[in-house]
């Protein structure tokens, strides 16, 4: 049920995400474009696309942990025996948690503090932007207890506990994968 969970909520961020790109390059693009060529724009558009833009950068974390895409230094956990690698995951997962509480709490704050303020053209309350660091929050929180549920709970090779991805390596076995058998297997 987790796994079935986390595949529609892995797909519904990168729906979101590929959404909030083609917002944000269309309000760009066809803003270039009215200035350039008809020396006129849409004077809504620029924090529009701010707006977007942040929110994009915080659900592509949250997808990013999920997938464990991130930045790691794994030459020591990979060193370590099952016990340290454990621990390890323990240790930087409760570190993690806390800093998704000041996510929590610092977004909540400036969300309320922004209510009245609003965005010069667009109109809408500047509690847009500060709210996303609740989201980003609980969602990052959600992905960090999920990835160490699986971790700790789970049986899982030596590679999978370091929680980093070798997108290097992903991407020749993919190669592989295809020269092998003509195509791409379905996830």
């Amino acid at each position: 049920m987790f796994k079935h969970l986390s595949r529609g909520v892995s797909r519904v961020l990168e729906v979101t995400i590929v959404a909030c790109l083609a917002i944000m390059s269309i309000l760009v693009f066809g803003n270039v474009v009215l200035r350039y060529a008809f020396d006129s724009g849409i004077a809504w558009s620029e924090e529009l696309a701010r707006l977007v833009f942040v929110w994009l950068i915080f659900l592509g974390a949250i997808l990013a942990s999920r997938e464990h895409a991130h930045i790691g230094f794994d030459t020591l956990v990979t060193r370590l025996p099952d016990f340290g690698k454990k621990l390890c995951i323990a240790i930087t997962g409760v570190i993690m948690l806390a800093c998704c509480g000041f996510f929590i709490v610092g977004g909540w704050q400036q969300t309320v503090i922004n209510l009245s303020n609003q965005y010069p053209v667009l109109g809408i309350s500047y509690a847009w932007l500060y709210a996303v660091a609740i989201v980003f929050g609980v969602g990052m929180a959600i992905s960090i207890l999920y990835n160490m549920r699986v971790a700790l709970l789970e049986r899982r090779s030596d590679d999978e506990l370091a929680l980093v991805r070798n997108i290097g390596q992903r991407i020749e076995d993919k190669i592989d994968m295809v020269a092998r058998h003509g195509q791409e297997p379905r996830p």
